[in-house]
């Protein structure tokens, strides 16, 4: 049965301890094996899995349709089309009733059985528990393009985390429903979990190849999500990038000056070297604080006018003894 998005706050003695999320894009030739191993992984704890379909091409709907009715705690999510990752995630955290929101990618390169775990961690009071994968299959070029992004994004949100690209966390409710207040910045959704938790903390984990697929995030996708990270989310490089123009602006008067009183004293000969240094630094430094400041103000401009949706929702899929209501709205979020 098709259900469309509706209210699903039944009271917390009715929520299942762990939603897991899980985004599909291109995945349908590892669906049934990971609801498997989910199955088996998750058997003692009251539980729902929500997959969300961003758009995906081949037939991971289908797929996954057809396990609705024999599989009463999965939810199908179908987007409008495809919004991409951290927007499927959104989608799936409004649809998810669990205590804690456990996410996962689809094509099995991390382990289903790494959850208990995970969950472990929250039960003894981490509200964000975040995988650190030890080992890793990917090419040269990605791992160097995700040390960049990791210490960028330490840099920025001043968060110790060691991996903010692994698809593995637990994230505890009230995180979660904050993360829907946050418009644009939920596109990058780690680092504004991180942000919003009080508790977080890091378990190690074996990242296997992958089955099936390829990544969507080439190492142009990272340095492109490196840089739309840097002006969108925080405003912090810009204050940066004003102070080291502060700086050299001071350096270029204080050489400038330097000099000229040296030479009025006909302490020193003349120069040209300290006098183009002088000026060098002053304008170089005149530089940065336009720069720094049309970056702020772009960016204060950016937070204003953010009004695109982040994802929509076409319809849920649900086995008939869901206790969601049918309704004909889709969700624009």
């Amino acid at each position: 049965m098709s259900v469309p998005p509706s209210a699903h706050e039944n009271g917390d003695q009715q929520r299942p301890e762990v939603s897991v999320v899980i985004p599909i894009y291109r995945n349908s030739a590892t669906l049934i094996e990971l609801l498997d191993r989910l199955d088996t992984a998750l058997a003692d704890e009251p539980r729902e899995y929500v997959f969300v379909v961003d758009g995906s091409p081949d037939d991971s709907l289908e797929v996954l349709r057809a396990q609705v009715q024999s599989r009463p705690h999965l939810v199908v999510v179908e987007l409008a089309r495809n919004f991409g990752q951290h927007a499927a995630l959104c989608a799936g955290f409004e649809a998810a009733r669990g205590k804690s929101i456990a996410i996962l990618d689809g094509d099995l390169q991390q382990r289903p059985e790494e959850l208990p775990a995970f969950i472990a961690a929250w039960r003894a009071g981490a509200d964000f528990v975040s995988g650190w994968r030890t080992t890793r299959n990917d090419p040269l070029q990605r791992r160097l393009g995700s040390i960049v992004l990791n210490r960028f994004v330490r840099y920025v949100t001043g968060v110790q985390l060691h991996d903010w690209g692994c698809p593995v966390a637990v994230i505890d409710r009230s995180v979660t429903e904050r993360v829907a207040t946050c418009g644009e910045q939920r596109r990058f959704l780690k680092p504004l979990v991180a942000k919003l938790s009080k508790r977080p903390t890091e378990l190690k984990i074996e990242a296997l190849p992958r089955q099936a697929g390829s990544s969507a995030y080439s190492s142009l996708a990272l340095l492109g999500v490196t840089l739309d990270f840097a002006v969108s989310f925080s405003n912090r490089p810009f204050i940066k990038l004003t102070g080291l123009g502060f700086l050299m602006v001071a350096a270029g008067v204080g050489v400038g000056g330097a000099y000229l009183a040296l030479r009025v004293m006909h302490l020193i000969d003349a120069d040209p070297r300290p006098q183009a240094m002088a000026v060098l630094a002053a304008v170089l430094g005149a530089q940065l604080l336009v720069l720094g400041a049309m970056g702020e103000f772009t960016h204060r401009v950016y937070r204003l006018v953010q009004g695109q949706p982040l994802f929509e929702v076409r319809h849920e899929h649900r086995a008939t003894t869901s206790p969601v209501a049918e309704s004909a709205d889709s969700r624009v979020r």
